[in-house]
């Protein structure tokens, strides 16, 4: 499948995905400064990751054609059945910026999980900070393969009331 088709797939809720990180982000952010001091990246990406997690449940909780997804700790949201999307904090290119647990390994190869249907394309959502992950950058979407992204896109937000964001490709597609 190439890129237009993937990002078809979700691009009903692109204006959802580029608000649930941001929301996220910006919650996180509004601890008081001698909370934030203590911690350290992995545990601002931890904070801001829950509370991702808490906008997407509430957005998307009575969401025709969305079930989340609990597959032995590993939360996602599975989009009628075409695909997969769990959140995460990202680089430039779309990679997550995280120590990958063997499940999101076999989620990022596409492997079949638990529950989740083996055709449905996984992708990840989340956002790219600044790098001293104060200020948000942008909210992006990757089509991971294995320890390679086959491509990311930045969501750009509607700068008018009432239309959509879009989208830009920021890591252009590898040739599988």
């Amino acid at each position: 499948m190439a890129l237009e088709d993937d990002m078809g797939l979700v691009e009903p809720l692109i204006d959802d995905i580029d608000q649930i990180p941001r929301i996220g982000f910006s919650k996180y952010r509004a601890y008081p400064p001698d909370i934030l001091i203590e911690h350290d990246p992995r545990a601002g990406a931890a904070c801001t990751y829950a509370h991702m997690v808490a906008e997407a449940e509430r957005r998307w909780l009575d969401r025709r054609g969305i079930v989340p997804k609990d597959v032995r700790g590993l939360k996602v949201w599975l989009i009628e059945d075409y695909a997969v999307l769990r959140w995460k904090r990202m680089d430039a290119d779309g990679r997550s910026r995280s120590y990958p647990t063997r499940q999101e390994q076999d989620f990022d190869l596409g492997l079949p999980l638990p529950g989740l249907p083996p055709p449905a394309i996984r992708l990840t959502a989340g956002y790219l900070a600044d790098p001293t992950q104060t200020q948000y950058v942008r909210t992006q979407i990757a089509r991971p393969r294995g320890k390679r992204v086959e491509w990311c896109i930045a969501i750009i937000p509607a700068a008018v009331p009432g239309r959509s964001a879009t989208w830009e490709v920021v890591k252009r597609p590898l040739g599988f």
